[in-house]
């Protein structure tokens, strides 16, 4: 393995039509620029480029789906290549405080990170692992549809006004909606089935209370493209189901939830599952009960400790009874006892 000095580092702007490249030099010098088309010939020209600095690490964002091509030809010609949350190299170029941005400076700015910060290679998922991403989010999207053309045609029929070529229009469209679907779900569990390692992962899903076959494929198809390696811990933050929190000094303590940072539509196929588990397993539901009781007696510590609080500061009592002046609203009794009698002076 090279050292990291013998490394060249390329970072890679990606856009719908354009390729913007830096490449840093191995020593103090201009950090050389190049731009190419995001197509194929493009593709092997940039490749053999990139093989004449070898060994290099390249970094680029994941853009929809723009970065797709390139990162599958990178892969296939054994160029290492990391694909950075474009959050994440957001954070990072904003740090570096620059005033203007371009395709150019965010090329620069992408090199370096490929160099400063710790490069974790993307590993490109088979054909057959990557047609049921596609098509478990296609599916997704169809459901979607199917749900608004339902809800539109629940408010045509809602009137006697409504033209019968406007309901029989969203009949015919709920009617389509639904055969593509079905097609689709189909598909998508023949490649499942064909393929024993995705054959496989979708029992041991369908095995988790609340899981079943309508679901599972949804989960599947996008827990499918990560990394065979990833821990619990990377899953659960992919997903965004993480813990976060906020604590600074002695007056700030945030409630902890869960971060929303990942993959919405992960969350959202795990959504129904968890709260058929939730209604239905026994221990599922014994175990968020606690969890509800244990947030509710955090949640009454917390008011107890502001109730006394007020009570123990004149001027929180002032503001107190200004407030009551101003509302008719009055106060119910704190759980730990401090009437509304003792917040009133």
């Amino acid at each position: 393995m090279p050292s990291i000095n013998e490394v060249t580092f390329v970072g890679i702007d990606v856009s719908a039509k354009t390729l913007d490249v830096t490449v840093l030099p191995s020593a103090n010098g201009k950090p050389k620029r190049r731009r190419f088309d995001n197509d194929g010939a493009a593709h092997t020209a940039l490749i053999l480029w990139l093989n004449l600095l070898a060994p290099v690490r390249v970094v680029c964002e994941a853009t929809g789906v723009y970065h797709l091509d390139l990162a599958y030809a990178l892969d296939h010609a054994r160029i290492a290549l990391m694909v950075v949350n474009p959050r994440r190299a957001k954070r990072f170029i904003e740090a570096q405080n620059r005033n203007t941005q371009t395709d150019a400076i965010d090329a620069d700015e992408l090199a370096q990170f490929a160099k400063r910060m710790d490069f974790v290679p993307w590993k490109a998922p088979s054909d057959a692992a990557f047609t049921v991403h596609k098509l478990g989010r296609a599916i997704g999207q169809m459901t979607k549809h199917h749900t608004a053309v339902s809800n539109r045609l629940h408010a045509a029929l809602a009137t006697a006004h409504t033209p019968n070529s406007i309901i029989n229009t969203l009949k015919r469209e709920l009617v389509f909606v639904e055969r593509e679907r079905q097609l689709l779900f189909k598909e998508c569990n023949e490649l499942i089935a064909a393929d024993p390692d995705m054959a496989n992962k979708l029992r041991l899903l369908m095995s988790t209370p609340g899981i079943a076959e309508i679901s599972s494929p949804a989960i599947l198809a996008e827990l499918i493209i990560l990394p065979h390696d990833a821990t619990a811990k990377a899953w659960t933050k992919y997903a965004g189901l993480d813990p976060s929190s906020k604590t600074s000094g002695t007056s700030v303590h945030g409630k902890t939830h869960i971060a929303k940072r990942g993959n919405p539509r992960l969350r959202s196929a795990l959504f129904l599952p968890a709260l058929s588990a939730r209604t239905h397993d026994p221990l599922l539901k014994a175990f968020a009960d606690r969890l509800v009781a244990k947030s509710q007696n955090q949640t009454s510590s917390g008011r107890c400790r502001s109730a006394q609080a007020t009570a123990q500061h004149p001027r929180h009592v002032q503001n107190q009874l200004d407030l009551e002046q101003k509302s008719p609203l009055r106060y119910p009794e704190s759980t730990c006892g401090v009437t509304e009698d003792l917040l009133t002076g």
